[in-house]
Formats: C-alpha cells, sequence, structure tokens
C-alpha cells in the first residue's frame, strides 16, 4: 500500500490541478492521498470529487503557514471541515498575505528586470484568489521570458535572494481552527526548520504540549538516518508518523524523470502503510 499526505495543485503553488493529481495517484498506484494546498482548500471538493468511484482514498487536508516564537514552521491538517468559518477566515488572511508578499516581490525585484507589469501575470490569473511566485512565473513562461520550468528553481532563488516569506500564524491559532474543524495537526517537514537535533526535539515537545498529533518522518528531502530520528522522536513523544511527496508538478520536478513515482519508490515503498493516518471520529 502506498501513501502520500503531502500534496499542492494549481490552487496553491503546484501546477496540477485536483483531477490530474488523482490521475497521478491511479498511475503510479497511490491508494491514499490528501491535498494539503497552501492556505486554502478551494481545491479539496475537486480532488475528493475526482477519486469518487476509484479506490484511492482522500484526506481533505491543508498546510497552514505558521511560527512558534521565532521559527517559521508549516502545519498539516488532515481530516477537517473545508467549510468550517473560523478556518476559513484564517486561510483567507493568510492567502491576502501571500499575495501581498508575492506583488510586493514582483514589483520590487522581477518587473524592472524582465521588463513585464503585474497587469500581464494578472491577464493569466483572472480567477485566482491568491497569487504565489509561481503564478508570476508560469505568466511569465507562457509571454516567452523563459524557456521551461526547469529554470524555476533559479528564478525563486533569484527573488528568495531579496526577501524571503514572512506571513504567518502563532501555532496556537493554527491548531485551534484544525483542531475545531475536526481534524489533526501534523508538523510538515521538520528537517527544513535547520536546527540541531536538541533544537527540534525541544519544539516537537512545546507543539505536542499545544495538541500536536504527528510529524512528516517520511519526505523527499529526508535521509533513512533522519526519517530514523522522527521516528524515534514520534515514540518518544507519543506522536503518529505520516509521510509525503511535497508534490508541486512542474514547479518541483528535479532530474528524474518520473520523479513523483521514485520518490515512493525510495522513500515509503511499502512500509508506509502502518503509517496511516486515521480519520478524526469526531
Amino acid at each position: 500500500m502506498r501513501y502520500s499526505y503531502h500534496m499542492h495543485s494549481c490552487h496553491s503553488d503546484g501546477t496540477d490541478t485536483p483531477e490530474q493529481l488523482i490521475n497521478l495517484a491511479k498511475i503510479y498506484g497511490i491508494d491514499a492521498v490528501a491535498l494539503t494546498d497552501h492556505d486554502t482548500v478551494d481545491g479539496v471538493e475537486a480532488f475528493m470529487t475526482a477519486a469518487a468511484g476509484t479506490n484511492i482514498e482522500t484526506i481533505p487536508g491543508v498546510e497552514i503557514s505558521s511560527r512558534i516564537g521565532q521559527k517559521h514552521v508549516h502545519n498539516l491538517g488532515y481530516g477537517i471541515d473545508i467549510k468550517n468559518i473560523a478556518l476559513l477566515e484564517l486561510l483567507d488572511a493568510l492567502t491576502a498575505e501571500a499575495t501581498k508578499y508575492t506583488k510586493y516581490t514582483f514589483e520590487k525585484y522581477i518587473a524592472h528586470k524582465y521588463g513585464y507589469s503585474w497587469e500581464q501575470v494578472l491577464n493569466h490569473n483572472r480567477k485566482r484568489k491568491g497569487f504565489y511566485l509561481s503564478d508570476v512565473f508560469s505568466a511569465m513562461l507562457k509571454d516567452g521570458l523563459f524557456n521551461g520550468w526547469e529554470q524555476y528553481a533559479g528564478f525563486v532563488d533569484y527573488c528568495f535572494k531579496f526577501v524571503k516569506q514572512k506571513y504567518s500564524a502563532p501555532v496556537e491559532k493554527s491548531f485551534d481552527v484544525i483542531k475545531k474543524s475536526g481534524g489533526n495537526v501534523f508538523l510538515a517537514h521538520p528537517k527544513l526548520m535547520k536546527l540541531s537535533l536538541d533544537e527540534e526535539l525541544n519544539i516537537f515537545k512545546q507543539m505536542k504540549d499545544l495538541g500536536l498529533d504527528g510529524i512528516e518522518a517520511y519526505y523527499p528531502e529526508h535521509s533513512p538516518k533522519e526519517c530514523n530520528w522522527y521516528e524515534l522522536c514520534c515514540e518518544k513523544l507519543d506522536l503518529k508518523v505520516s509521510g509525503g511527496t511535497d508534490w508541486h508538478g512542474r514547479a518541483r520536478l528535479k532530474e528524474e524523470t518520473n520523479y513523483f513515482y521514485t520518490i515512493f519508490k525510495k522513500r515509503f515503498g511499502v512500509s508506509l502503510s502502518q503509517y496511516k493516518i486515521e480519520k478524526n471520529k469526531t
């Protein structure tokens, strides 16, 4: 059995539609998936509808931009009620901040460099609620300023050289809205916090006290040794273990032709079945 509980669609900063994500799961034999777009649940309904009539289990999810102290973290909410008012209010506020960040970065560091305007970005994204660097790049790609998505990583690195994402909600708020919407809270990709092992464990303990349910131990950037460390932390703190590809489609493709499948083969295989996330019964 294969699972991926961390996937992004075109409703945040991925390039695939929710329907295309389900099709990928079919092609590569993925048994259960969660759509966890950044600070939005706009694609979840289409995601679950696309899986209806298949053997693929879908879990409604979200990835919320958060912070604990001065450290920015991402919290994954699973089994959420996507119509919960408190959840939607927080997500709408964060999406507005994401758009503000994107537009600021564009106008200060991209527009003049490439001779491109925000109106041109909007021309390709009239129906979007939130804007990310991937939307800017996609528009510029369509207008011939780039040759392909393989240039996207360099584009992001250029932007991050000047200003990195700073918008976030306190973890207490993120946890509260996820819990009130009937969901479970998992910490995404802990390695990306770039902390020492002692610092990681300390944050895990703090977040456990706040209601953390589990940790994303299995992740493409985690080595087998690091996966084992995060599993050990979960065992020590009585937390659940999860895993996912953090799939973003063409926006995150590596050199492997079948990156989607490669990640499962290298990191998950059949063993991830024991980490299947239980849906909240309340």
